[in-house]
């Protein structure tokens, strides 16, 4: 019988794990020095990342809090612009922040005349909740970031913007009905479905996907009370009607360039797609700037028509 209570222990302390493995949120505010240490391919974009970064942090804007649809609490910094040509809406990547995946691109933006509402996405920094969703959840927070940029910013037109898994969430928020003030989205470097970047992550790591997998999933939903397959981005997309610029980086070994076409691929309305060849996840900007800054002034005159 101990041994029994032994392998059942084990059992549960492996399910807990991998809940937390997957699903808890990180509030580490200087998580871009973190992946200095833990990602060679940042360290020669370093001081021009630090760099934007200070401009997030610095550069007067107003901290406000609103409330998700399930009640949580959610932290956003908005940065105004006298005579805003309209609103950019930042959504972070996985365990990172707006003024890490920002960092470099918020300055060019502000800069052309746009203001901007950089979010913490639930469970990460000053934003409550327990467990990040993978968009799940998430595209319905960004429904009421969109709500407040109206109350905020009235008649102005709206654009989402995601990187990693805040571009998928933009993707899975496009698929639902958006108001009429969303006029496009930007989608650098978003994973097709949590499905398919939890099964792509275990690959990596050269674990048995059929085994782990099932697991992670049953964990999300007993103690997350989600299903990480009830919302695809990819699915989404098909459903979606605003204008779309998809970026994505050709050496991107975390979310395959392969998700960004496929992305693109499957996207219902008017689109265009960017890649940037030697840039891994995320680092699309700051590998070719001036592609992405033409790409990006280009998709907000076409679209916002300002």
């Amino acid at each position: 019988m101990t041994i029994v209570y032994i392998i059942l222990g084990i059992a549960v302390f492996l399910f807990v794990l991998l809940y937390l493995l997957a699903f808890q949120g990180h509030t580490n505010a200087d998580f871009t020095k973190h992946n200095f240490a833990l990602k060679p391919e940042l360290r020669p974009y370093g001081e021009l990342i630090l760099s934007g970064k200070r401009y997030c942090l610095e550069t007067p804007h107003e901290d406000v809090r609103i409330v998700g649809p399930d009640g949580i609490k959610l932290f956003g910094r908005v940065y105004d612009r006298e005579n805003a040509r309209g609103v950019v809406i930042m959504m972070h990547g996985y365990r990172s922040m707006s003024e890490n995946d920002f960092s470099c691109s918020s300055a060019y933006v502000h800069g052309q005349g746009f203001a901007m509402i950089m979010p913490d996405q639930r469970a990460h920094g000053r934003s409550g909740g327990m467990a990040m969703t993978f968009g799940i959840r998430e595209r319905w927070d960004l429904m009421r970031w969109i709500e407040y940029a109206e109350g905020r910013f009235p008649g102005k037109k709206i654009v989402l913007e995601g990187l990693s898994m805040g571009s998928s969430t933009v993707l899975m928020a496009a698929g639902e009905k958006l108001p009429d003030s969303v006029a496009g989205i930007i989608c650098d470097c978003g994973y097709t479905s949590p499905r398919d970047i939890i099964r792509t992550v275990i690959a990596s790591y050269h674990l048995p996907v059929k085994v782990f997998y099932p697991l992670v999933r049953l964990a999300g939903r007993v103690i997350g009370g989600f299903d990480v397959e009830e919302c695809s981005a990819l699915e989404a997309g098909k459903r979606a009607s605003v204008p779309a610029l998809f970026i994505h980086g050709e050496a991107d070994d975390f979310v395959p360039c392969r998700m960004g076409r496929e992305n693109y691929a499957a996207y219902a309305g008017p689109k265009k797609l960017v890649t940037v060849p030697g840039a891994a996840h995320g680092l699309s900007y700051v590998v070719d700037m001036k592609k992405c800054q033409d790409a990006l002034v280009e998709f907000l005159d076409q679209t916002l028509g300002v």
